[in-house]
């Protein structure tokens, strides 16, 4: 996919996984508090990603060349292929497996934080997030890891996608989660939206090696 520059981003292959479904299953369905999970047909889970496939297209272009504009980074696969699965405790990036029960535009802004993470690995050996402890040396490891990602979604939401009611939203799913005992989240989008979003990304690149824009793999 290429913008009206001629930059090349990634395909976004979002598809059910049913090598991995069944495995997420059984796990899921042995852990306590998933006792009352009900596992969607496959057909349900199917309708959904034909659902979150409309819904991301809507937003894909923007979405892609604002997190790698505000990171000067290009990812470096041709595809990244996002891996439904009928449920799962939390979406993770590397592979990029995501449950099948999010609405809509949540699907969207999630997949949004984990190809932020997903890009910034692809850079592992230039990005040094060890600068992130320099910066926070008070908080855990999930947190510092985390206010670089919510900085750059707060530029998505406000700057790029111009719907301020996204940011809201992810507020709110991240005190959830304080609430159920993973604080991580929400402590970080607290660091975030103590100071200036902007500055703390240049912030954080310039604390980096020189960088050189990234070509796509042809």
């Amino acid at each position: 996919m290429c913008d009206n520059a001629g930059m090349k981003y990634p395909q976004i292959n979002i598809a059910y996984n049913r090598f991995l479904d069944p495995i997420f299953t059984e796990w899921i369905q042995s852990k306590p508090k998933w006792k009352d999970w009900r596992s969607p047909t496959k057909e349900e889970v199917l309708n959904r990603i034909e659902v979150y496939k409309k819904e991301w297209r809507k937003y894909e272009k923007p979405i892609l060349k604002g997190v790698c504009d505000v990171l000067e980074l290009l990812f470096l696969q041709n595809i990244v292929d996002v891996h439904i699965v009928s449920g799962n405790p939390r979406a993770f990036s590397n592979p990029i497996v995501m449950k099948s029960s999010y609405a809509p535009e949540e699907f969207v802004d999630v997949l949004a934080h984990e190809l932020i993470h997903r890009l910034l690995s692809n850079h592992a050996e230039t990005i040094n997030m060890k600068v992130l402890v320099k910066m926070f040396p008070k908080e855990d490891s999930l947190t510092r890891g985390h206010v670089l990602i919510h900085a750059i979604l707060k530029y998505l939401y406000l700057d790029i996608l111009k719907q301020p009611e996204r940011l809201e939203k992810d507020l709110k799913r991240s005190y959830s989660a304080s609430i159920k005992g993973v604080p991580a989240y929400h402590r970080a989008w607290e660091i975030v939206n103590a100071g200036d979003y902007m500055k703390f990304i240049r912030d954080f690149m310039k604390k980096q090696k020189p960088l050189l824009r990234k070509k796509a793999v042809e």
